[in-house]
């Protein structure tokens, strides 16, 4: 059984102390830091299954930490587990937005963040292996085309009428599960489930900036993404 890589971060030597500990207990190495300028530096250069971090840090608060870690291809695929003391909807929003899997609030509830944390593991291994089964030898090539749309999910790297562009993670993941069922409708509550998992107390909001933004980035092909009112949102493939 594989054994699971965690990082932790917390500037508050209790917090990161009961972090560790509770998470040991489960079977996961930990290795925590105080500062996310020496997690980065160590997530980079090792094999990280996770990484939990605080959002108010010294140096590179969380946010900073997410953005880099993204934007790294080596980097981008691991999740990322937010912890903060912000509740207003905005700051959810935001988090979910620079690619966190998950926002926790503060006071932490131990059982619970537990059960999160099993849950993205668990998710995260069904994604290899489902990639692994595309292609034996893990080298996948699959894409997805759309129109003048393309999604290369080896690479995840999407272009329009040959042009980059530039997405997040979430943005990916949300186009990537229209794209798969033009057609189809999916409501808030399964796009969450589906890119976040359910684990997370989000507003449906969060899907409606989600969609907003990457309707900005397709420009005048934004009508490929269509709004069915009180129900969700397809991909029109005639519009792309």
């Amino acid at each position: 059984m594989k054994k699971y890589r965690l990082i932790v971060i917390d500037d508050h030597h209790d917090t990161l102390e009961l972090l560790k500990f509770n998470l040991l207990s489960e079977g996961y190495e930990v290795k925590a830091f105080f500062n996310a300028v020496d997690a980065l530096k160590y997530v980079t250069a090792e094999n990280t299954d996770m990484v939990i971090t605080d959002w108010m840090l010294p140096e590179m608060d969380g946010l900073d930490l997410c953005r880099n870690l993204k934007h790294n291809p080596s980097t981008q695929d691991i999740p990322v587990v937010m912890l903060t003391g912000k509740s207003d909807e905005i700051d959810v929003v935001t988090a979910l937005e620079v690619g966190a899997e998950e926002y926790i609030p503060k006071p932490i509830r131990i059982k619970e963040m537990l059960t999160r944390v099993k849950k993205i593991l668990r998710r995260k291994a069904g994604e290899l292996i489902a990639q692994m089964s595309r292609d034996p030898n893990n080298n996948n090539k699959e894409s997805i085309v759309r129109g003048r749309l393309k999604l290369d999910l080896a690479s995840y790297t999407v272009s329009l009428e040959d042009e980059p562009l530039d997405l997040t993670i979430v943005e990916f993941r949300l186009l990537e599960l229209l794209a798969r069922q033009p057609g189809k409708v999916f409501s808030r509550n399964l796009i969450m489930e589906r890119i976040n998992g359910m684990d997370y107390f989000a507003a449906e909001r969060s899907v409606d900036v989600q969609i907003a933004g990457l309707r900005k980035k397709l420009g005048r092909f934004k009508d490929g993404i269509e709004t069915v009112r009180s129900v969700g949102y397809r991909l029109n493939e005639k519009a792309l």
